[in-house]
């Protein structure tokens, strides 16, 4: 009888053991995937990937030190010296292409240890166009673009006396092709201007649907479905508050091979191809 009671008690005290150790295990394994800030569960993955939206890397240097982070779109006075900062030991930009085309010594970009400034001095209204930055991660000796660090402001250095960005061309050809949308690129510098395209011969205004023709201030006019009764010189009027100003001449041409000799631009719109005549 007493070899029975022993027997039953260390068969009771192997199971407490057992019980003990999972329930230990359990809360570990809890701990774990888990922190506890003000005595609040929040899963550590969980909080990295909140910590990581809504940040910009793209700021403007204002007077006395403070930072604006900057939109998706930003309006500034021209004349006036520009920087922009983005947090990084290793940073890659991009701003408009005439400032490497004319290598223009305004545009000046230096790397510290903990960010990277681009300085643009005596702004004008041609400044006009999409400023970015990215982080640029290595392995090794190949580095490549980090899409997820990465952002762009489009410019607008508004002028009223220049509401079209200025070109050093006074006429333009434009290849309309009817596999891809068309752009007739009258940008703007000041975003709430209101402009309208218009034929020169007969004089016509063309007015934008927004589905077959719609306007963006910094393309100008998309034609979604290019067609030969589209051809024509055209240009573009913008009104504000004071006179009515006139665009460069475009001269837009149907064709439905491939453009050759010819300068081509591409957009979130499609393409299109421009030839630029001095």
């Amino acid at each position: 009888m007493k070899l029975w009671v022993v027997l039953g008690m260390a068969l009771l005290w192997v199971e407490l053991q057992n019980g003990s150790c999972q329930q230990i295990k359990r809360r570990k394994d809890v701990g774990e995937n888990r922190i506890h800030p003000g005595g609040k569960r929040v899963k550590v993955r969980k909080l990295k990937e909140v910590a990581g939206k809504g940040q910009s890397l793209l700021t403007q240097v204002l007077d006395r030190g403070r930072f604006l982070r900057l939109g998706q779109s930003t309006s500034l006075t021209p004349g006036r010296n520009m920087e922009l900062r983005c947090k990084g030991n290793s940073i890659g930009w991009s701003y408009p292409p005439y400032l490497d085309t004319y290598n223009d010594s305004r545009l000046s970009i230096m790397q510290s240890d903990k960010y990277s400034q681009l300085i643009l001095t005596a702004s004008s209204a041609a400044d006009t166009g999409p400023y970015s930055c990215w982080v640029i991660v290595c392995d090794g000796t190949e580095c490549e673009r980090d899409h997820d660090r990465s952002y762009v402001s489009y410019i607008y250095f508004t002028d009223k006396d220049n509401l079209f960005v200025p070109s050093a061309f006074h006429f333009e050809i434009a290849y309309l092709r009817p596999d891809r949308p068309a752009v007739v690129p009258c940008r703007v510098t000041d975003p709430q201007a209101e402009v309208s395209l218009h034929r020169e011969v007969p004089p016509e205004e063309i007015t934008a649907n927004g589905t077959q023709m719609t306007y963006d201030p910094s393309k100008g006019f998309v034609l979604q479905n290019p067609s030969p009764e589209q051809q024509g010189v055209f240009y573009c009027k913008a009104v504000t508050k004071g006179t009515p100003q006139i665009s460069t001449k475009y001269q837009l041409l149907y064709v439905e091979g491939k453009v050759i000799n010819a300068e081509t631009h591409g957009d979130a719109a499609g393409s299109e191809t421009i030839t630029r005549v001095p």
